[in-house]
């Protein structure tokens, strides 16, 4: 499922793979031989449906949230089903909504004329595939969690068949429907609502109006103590602010919310993420390459590639205007290599300080910039560029001439190279004098790194990287509640172990004293 996209808008997508479990139906059809026939899929989504339902049942009875988040997980197979077989989820889903939603449901009539506008050809269920998911809710109300995943799976559905207009129109009353409860089992499922519906506002064009009910699912998530909602709403606001590029309100979220501790691995790579472009465009870019490295360690390793793609490339520009070169491993492998080539032609110009390539790379691949969303950062590497160049013609040469500097630097405008050498002597990038008078820069001998403070803020980095590694790894272990209390004997046991040892004292002395 995970498609490679230069484009950031693929990354909400790309971040949203969940591999079907091990357990699941689909997987065990999957895991036949050669000679085996292949599954019926509307009998996998009817057994996956079942199996997420039961999950989701006894998630509710026993408030353990491992049962939701398997459920889940089931949603990654049901998905991939209904996108390549639209028909198939269309009448499965039609079914199931049909059995298990009673007849006066607000949801039920308009989400039959929802999937009934779905593209796909219809399809027969089989004879044994009528779908009994409802069965139970026959007997009893229907589960408030059960409703929200059913919605859900409607909502992917018209997301992937492109029904724009009726996604947004299902988001609306999922919000909507979502503020009728509050129940903590339900948490794990509104944050699923908020994440595609926040979707298919961005992909109809007109994220912006979401922003308020966003905002407001924010401050109710909060004092509600909702930690799943918190992370997800935090990131999907982050998001809004800088797709229509305003940072400032972004940067001020930013200052008066805190990310939950306990949020999941994903939603932390995302914060970082979104976290590690406003300090770059803030002029931070120590603490946006420490996020931004942060985020590619979060990341998935297996899965999630539009979103690591993103994080390489602003992380490449984000090196690069600290003075770094990025680590060329990004560069080679196999399935980044063709969406971080133009970010390559500008890591080799910027070594080289060859302002020529720069402007080259810059021209042919402006599109590719644009899209991503760093066109703004990639202008910044103009200054980073000259100052390399001039680092080159430092160390080569003793002594040259401005003019001659500028020719070698292909500046657009020579007079300025006095006063860029000037500034680039007094911020410290070569050790050199000006010869105002001839028009000469004259360089210094080389000085011993070893002799400055250059190699302890190198280990110093280093153990910090280890101290926080070990800090997150103690934070990550976890214990079973009261634990320990099963271990501690009762008092009559203690009484017991007492009694024996007493009497093997003994035993133990008469023995002594027999051997005398």
């Amino acid at each position: 499922e995970p498609r490679v996209s230069s484009s950031l808008s693929a990354m909400p997508e790309a971040m949203d793979v969940e591999a079907a479990p091990a357990s699941s139906p689909s997987a065990a059809a999957d895991d036949g031989g050669p000679g085996t026939p292949p599954e019926d899929p509307t009998k996998t989504f009817k057994a996956d449906l079942k199996s997420a339902v039961t999950l989701i049942e006894r998630a509710t009875s026993t408030r353990e949230t491992r049962f939701a988040m398997n459920a889940l997980r089931l949603q990654g197979s049901l998905r991939k089903i209904s996108r390549s077989k639209p028909g198939v989820g269309k009448a499965c889903l039609a079914a199931s909504i049909s059995s298990s939603f009673g007849a006066s449901h607000p949801l039920r009539a308009t989400l039959l004329t929802m999937l009934a506008g779905v593209e796909g050809d219809a399809v027969a269920p089989a004879e044994d595939a009528a779908m009994d998911v409802g069965e139970a809710e026959k007997k009893k109300a229907l589960l408030p969690e059960i409703e929200v995943f059913q919605s859900v799976l409607v909502l992917l559905l018209l997301i992937d068949t492109k029904a724009l207009n009726e996604a947004v129109n299902c988001s609306v009353l999922l919000l909507d429907r979502l503020t009728n409860f509050n129940r903590r089992t339900l948490d794990v499922f509104a944050e699923k609502v908020y994440f595609y519906a926040s979707w298919a506002y961005e992909r109809a064009g007109m994220l912006d109006r979401i922003r308020s009910s966003l905002l407001a699912a924010q401050r109710t998530a909060c004092l509600h103590h909702n930690t799943p909602c918190q992370a997800t709403l935090l990131n999907l606001l982050l998001r809004n602010y800088q797709h229509y590029k305003l940072y400032d309100q972004a940067d001020k979220l930013l200052a008066k919310s805190n990310f939950p501790e306990q949020a999941s691995t994903g939603q932390l790579a995302r914060f970082l993420y979104y976290n590690g472009r406003i300090k770059a465009l803030q002029l931070e870019y120590s603490e946006a390459h420490r996020c931004l490295l942060n985020a590619q360690r979060k990341a998935p390793q297996s899965s999630a590639l539009g979103f690591r793609l993103a994080a390489f490339k602003l992380g490449a520009i984000v090196q690069l205007l600290l003075g770094e070169i990025p680590d060329r491993a990004i560069f080679r492998a196999p399935a980044s290599r063709a969406a971080m080539r133009p970010y390559l032609k500008l890591v080799q110009a910027v070594r080289l300080g060859d302002l020529s390539a720069f402007r080259s790379a810059m021209e042919a691949h402006a599109p590719t910039f644009l899209a991503d969303g760093n066109s703004t950062l990639v202008v910044r590497l103009r200054q980073n560029v000259i100052r390399a160049g001039l680092r080159n013609i430092s160390l080569a040469y003793s002594r040259i001439y401005l003019s001659d500097a500028a020719a070698k630097l292909c500046l657009d405008h020579p007079e300025d190279m006095e006063s860029i050498a000037a500034k680039a002597i007094r911020d410290g990038v070569i050790d050199a004098t000006l010869d105002h008078a001839a028009a000469i820069l004259i360089s210094k001998e080389g000085h011993d790194a070893y002799g400055t403070l250059e190699p302890q803020a190198a280990f110093h980095k280093r153990i910090t990287f280890c101290l926080n590694l070990h800090n997150d790894a103690v934070k990550a272990m976890s214990y079973p509640p009261d634990a320990h209390k099963g271990e501690l004997p009762d008092a009559d046991t203690i009484k017991v172990r007492q009694r024996e040892e007493q009497e093997l004292a003994q035993s133990l002395a008469e023995e002594d004293e027999a051997d005398f």
